[in-house]
């Protein structure tokens, strides 16, 4: 039984106490835990400025990148017929199978993937991203002339735009090319040469949603539509 302090407190409210793991603690656990909040900078509740920040990285990060992605998609499927033509024969034939195209299904469509992968490739989400270098000790870079390393406090920025359009890494770059990664071919690719959702540790939390969101768009639609260009549509977009 809680009491009223508990129920009247910032960081136990009454929601709190019918969820998950508050609802069989004792009074001793619940005041560590209390404890072990105080050390977190602020509290449970957002600011109003936190809560516009958040919004912003939600619309940005998570729909205007899927939206924009998706319509550069349609864009090369639309000008390209073979390349549609053959994805279209792939998700019809999942279909036959599993005709609500689930997770797993969607998983095992290589030249989808391949689609999307090349649309990522030509068309980053983020052209640049940076990183700041915090180790305590100097990081020699001995690929670079001059002896260059890094300290404390120094900030990297990665051209993604500019190395996925380096011929080096991905030959005729301005070509739309799935085949580049299918299976067969992906052990060709230069590693840390393909970026759209950055790498390492820090790389986009939401890659997976992402990809499983456009898939899932793109085989919804493709066995329902035909997408040809008009009389408007540029045949390079700038």
């Amino acid at each position: 039984e809680y009491s009223e302090e508990h129920q009247d407190s910032e960081v136990y409210g009454k929601e709190d106490q019918l969820e998950a793991h508050h609802v069989n603690l004792g009074e001793e656990e619940l005041e560590k835990e209390r404890n072990s909040l105080k050390n977190i900078v602020g509290t449970k509740w957002l600011s109003e400025d936190e809560i516009i920040a958040q919004a912003m990285v939600f619309f940005l990060a998570g729909y205007e990148t899927t939206a924009s992605t998706l319509s550069f998609c349609l864009f090369e499927l639309a000008v390209n017929p073979v390349i549609q033509d053959r994805l279209f024969q792939e998700i019809q034939q999942a279909k036959l199978l599993d005709p609500t195209l689930s997770y797993q299904t969607i998983q095992n469509l290589h030249y989808l993937d391949a689609v999307l992968s090349e649309a990522l490739r030509k068309y980053p989400p983020a052209l640049v991203i940076g990183r700041e270098f915090n180790g305590e000790q100097k990081y020699e870079i001995p690929e670079m002339a001059n002896n260059f390393s890094l300290k404390k406090g120094d900030c990297v920025q990665f051209p993604i735009y500019a190395i996925h359009h380096q011929p080096e890494f991905y030959p005729e770059p301005d070509r739309f090319l799935p085949d580049r990664f299918l299976p067969e071919n992906r052990d060709k690719l230069t590693p840390y040469t393909y970026l759209p959702f950055g790498q390492g540790p820090r790389n986009c939390v939401g890659l997976r949603f992402a990809y499983q969101e456009i898939k899932l768009l793109l085989g919804g639609m493709l066995p329902k539509f035909k997408f040809t260009p008009t009389l408007d549509t540029p045949k390079v977009l700038k």
